[in-house]
């Protein structure tokens, strides 16, 4: 369960929590239908493991099949929610805990997500952490 979620949230806020909430669960296919079929995935700070964006609902949630399926004891929590409704945009600050299932390692990270939302869906995604620390704990998945 997401962590430091506010009791009750708007519905783009909702949406938003949706990305914490399926990779949570493992459900890669509920996490695909968090994204337009377009949608775009921007990492600006991304590592040298990843590229700068991933375009599309499949390939994002390909990405992210990749680099999560085989975490144990992934963990989100939620710092703040910030939304702006005239932008359609949510931003959430947040942290992730897991153990990477191959290498058993601890991986920890902060992030700052912001969402923007299309009725019902995620269009695009700029996710900004630690290029560093990502490279380090992900290259021997990628």
């Amino acid at each position: 369960m997401v962590a430091g979620v506010p009791a009750e949230v708007e519905p783009q806020v909702e949406i938003a929590l949706g990305f914490h909430r399926t990779l949570e669960a493992g459900d890669f296919d509920a996490f695909e239908a968090l994204f337009t079929t377009d949608a775009v995935n921007e990492l600006p700070f991304h590592s040298p493991v990843s590229p700068a964006q991933f375009v599309g609902a499949a390939a994002i949630a390909a990405d992210y099949r990749k680099m999560i399926s085989k975490r144990r004891e992934l963990e989100f929590t939620i710092h703040t929610v910030t939304t702006d409704a005239a932008a359609n945009r949510v931003v959430l600050e947040f942290s992730g805990r897991s153990i990477i299932g191959e290498t058993g390692a601890l991986y920890e990270q902060d992030y700052v997500g912001v969402f923007t939302i299309d009725g019902t869906q995620v269009s695009l995604l700029r996710l900004y952490a630690d290029p560093q620390r990502a490279a380090k704990a992900l290259e021997p998945i990628r």
